[in-house]
């Protein structure tokens, strides 16, 4: 009978159980899209139960896909990390909607921390700015806004958690309220020293201890399964998508990094065990902790807009059909004409965490053509990522080479001008789907079946992208153009 490791990744869009053999191959899927809640410009929820009711679904329809006889011997969990979710520990019944990372509905609770505070007071201790994006600002909202939560907060009965926490909690129905280093340093609630809920951080915000799951190292035992057939089936793993994706990746050495590119771009670096604050932007975050050991961290840029970006030329402007036909203008324009697109949809993130920048496109003439703004729309994405790489090397962490994954890296010409714009080799792994298979072998590491060696020998590269072209004239352009966003400004 053959062991196989699985991973429940409950990303953005969707929920993706993959099953993998010890090698991190893919063996059997299955993935269902949620929906995207949007009740007012710049809010976007999820709704938990479907969430939950499509994780069982993938779990039982991914191994009904399976060939021959095997037994499933763990399983990780990965998430979109900074959602949260609030529900009633006796009726299992969210309070509302969660709400997602990129929601900008805390924007004037964010601003009123920032009239009294620098934008990183926050970031010796959670390796944090000020900003819309973090957790703690959002279940702030969800208590200033839901009569119902707020009534049952202090009788103990509200449960605040990430994605992970509420698939964990519901899946393995012994209420364990647990989460992992990884997830919990993304709430701004975490101290990354302690590893532990800072109680001055939960006064500032208002959120009672109780409420909060128990943090524990990313490998850990999390609970069993108690799912019919997967009865007993333990979770050894829990860990935030983009860490998950940098163990599929095998970053264990420092230097390390990666580009995760689906809604966003998620650029992760390890620094070793040692906590580093950075002065250009850049976010301190866990990496991961295996069980009894120092806990590793690492540099993190987050670009608010991917994906997102090419969606939103796609379906709400009509500026291209299809993938095929945004690549061909790379073919067709030989450069962008002078026009420069700043995705600002939600703010910038990192590394200039100002929420009230704005989308912009500059540089038009009437010289310009849709061949040149639909090369722009993919240059924009690396000018991103080289803003990001920039910043780590500022922060004094040499890039030589970043390992990509994501939807957006089977684009063969964005990735060529990725290679060009950063001027850094691209690692394009065989085993695509990062996110999924690190979960799975992270899994596997707590149980002894898998080593950080191993996980490295497995470590396939199918091809590597290298800069043939400078376009430091032309990132010199886009500096000018980000600056146009920052100091756009609406009149009230």
């Amino acid at each position: 009978m053959q062991s196989v490791i699985g991973s429940i990744d409950s990303s953005t869009t969707g929920t993706r159980f993959t099953i993998c053999n010890l090698n991190g191959e893919q063996l059997s899927y299955h993935y269902i899209t949620h929906k995207q809640i949007t009740p007012h410009q710049g809010w976007l929820e999820h709704d938990p139960n479907e969430i939950l009711n499509n994780t069982i679904e993938c779990i039982k329809q991914a191994h009904k896909k399976m060939d021959g006889v095997h037994k499933l011997v763990t399983i990780g969990v990965t998430n979109q990390r900074e959602t949260v979710v609030a529900w009633n520990k006796h009726t299992a019944i969210p309070y509302m909607n969660a709400i997602v990372w990129s929601d900008t509905r805390t924007h004037d609770i964010c601003q009123e921390y920032l009239n009294k505070y620098p934008k990183n007071y926050f970031q010796q201790k959670t390796g944090l700015p000020i900003n819309t994006y973090f957790s703690s600002y959002k279940l702030q909202w969800m208590i200033q806004n839901n009569q119902a939560l707020r009534d049952d907060l202090n009788s103990g009965n509200v449960l605040f958690g990430t994605i992970d926490c509420w698939i964990v909690w519901n899946l393995t129905r012994e209420q364990n309220h647990l989460t992992d280093v990884t997830n919990a340093s993304r709430t701004n609630l975490m101290n990354l020293h302690t590893l532990q809920w800072d109680e001055d951080l939960l006064n500032q915000f208002n959120i009672p201890k109780n409420c909060l799951p128990q943090i524990k190292a990313s490998n850990s035992n999390f609970g069993s399964l108690k799912i019919e057939e997967y009865e007993g089936v333990p979770i050894n793993c829990v860990l935030g998508d983009q860490q998950a994706a940098a163990i599929g990746h095998a970053l264990f050495h420092e230097g390390d990094c990666k580009n995760t590119q689906g809604s966003g771009l998620f650029i992760m670096a390890n620094i070793g065990e040692n906590i580093k604050i950075s002065d250009f932007g850049l976010l301190t975050t866990v990496l991961y902790q295996k069980e009894n050991e120092k806990p590793v961290y690492a540099f993190e840029g987050a670009v608010e807009s991917g994906g997102q970006l090419f969606n939103w030329a796609k379906d709400k402007l009509q500026w291209f059909e299809n993938w095929e036909q945004l690549s061909q203008s790379t073919v067709n324009a030989e450069d962008n004409g002078g026009v420069y697109i700043v995705p600002a949809f939600s703010g910038l993130f990192t590394p200039f965490w100002n929420f009230d920048a704005t989308g912009t496109m500059i540089g038009l003439s009437y010289y310009t053509t849709k061949d040149h703004i639909r090369r722009a729309i993919l240059e924009s994405v690396c000018y991103r990522t080289k803003d990001v790489i920039k910043a780590m090397e500022q922060s004094g962490i040499k890039i030589n080479k970043i390992h990509v994954d994501g939807g957006l890296t089977k684009n063969k010409e964005l990735m060529q001008l990725q290679a060009d714009i950063t001027q850094k080799k691209l690692v394009y792994p065989e085993i695509i789907e990062s996110t999924a298979s690190g979960a799975a072998m992270f899994a596997a590491v707590g149980l002894n079946l898998l080593t950080e060696q191993q996980i490295i020998q497995n470590m396939k590269v199918q091809q590597i992208y290298e800069g043939k072209k400078s376009y430091e004239k032309q990132y010199k352009q886009w500096e000018l153009a980000v600056n146009c966003a920052l100091q756009f400004k609406k009149i009230e």
